[in-house]
């Protein structure tokens, strides 16, 4: 009897052959294509309902913001820095259609950061001329509280700016900021400016602490 193996026909080696078919690499979801191609679209859908966007303050202004400084001057006498960036709202439904931010410098020295909310009205190619509302508050916590709105509408490179007299519902006669709704306001106050394009870097410089009010 020979003592080699007996040889099993049916057996089946344990080593892949040549021809054996590689996997196949998994392909990626498209998630990160998907959604920058929506932000793409919405936005697209934004200047085409709103092209005005694109020329604010007599300028062209492709990332749809527009910021300035300036200031306001009351007819009692005092004197407010302004810095205001403003550009078109993504929120709908809420009765504007610009957002952003402020700085107010009151007479005293402080700043006071806020939050804006536009309605631009009429407007369709270009916002030159369009009557246009502020609506400026404190943020979230903020002590002492302000609310006030400024009226106007672009002239050009100039934005211009009246209160109506509202403004007299959060800041004393001498421009301290009281409140809103305390202490009594000032009878028949107007408090109205201007502001022109420019960046915060020169609101800093026309209405430091430092300096007090040097604009």
């Amino acid at each position: 009897m020979s003592g080699a193996p007996p040889n099993f026909p049916s057996m089946v080696s344990a080593t892949p052959t040549a021809s054996a078919t590689p996997l196949k690499k998994r392909r990626g979801c498209g998630c990160l294509g998907s959604v920058g191609g929506a932000m793409v679209f919405v936005l697209a859908v934004m200047i085409f309902l709103n092209p005005w966007a694109l020329r604010m303050g007599g300028r062209w202004t492709p990332a749809l913001t527009w910021h300035g400084v300036g200031k306001l001057q009351s007819t009692n006498g005092a004197s407010y820095g302004l810095f205001m960036e403003v550009t078109l709202s993504s929120r709908r439904g809420r009765g504007h259609n610009l957002q952003g931010t402020a700085k107010l410098c009151i007479p005293q020295g402080e700043i006071f950061p806020l939050t804006v909310d536009g309605y631009l009205q009429r407007a369709w190619l270009d916002a030159d001329g369009k009557p246009v509302t502020f609506y400026f508050r404190s943020l979230k916590g903020a002590q002492p509280r302000l609310n006030f709105s400024l009226f106007g509408s672009w002239q050009g490179q100039m934005l211009l700016l009246d209160d109506k007299g509202n403004m007299a519902m959060s800041f004393a006669a001498d421009g301290r900021a009281k409140g809103y709704l305390n202490g009594a306001n000032s009878p028949k106050e107007d408090t109205a400016g201007t502001l022109h394009y420019a960046t915060e870097s020169e609101f800093t410089a026309v209405c430091s602490t430092k300096s007090g009010n040097s604009f």
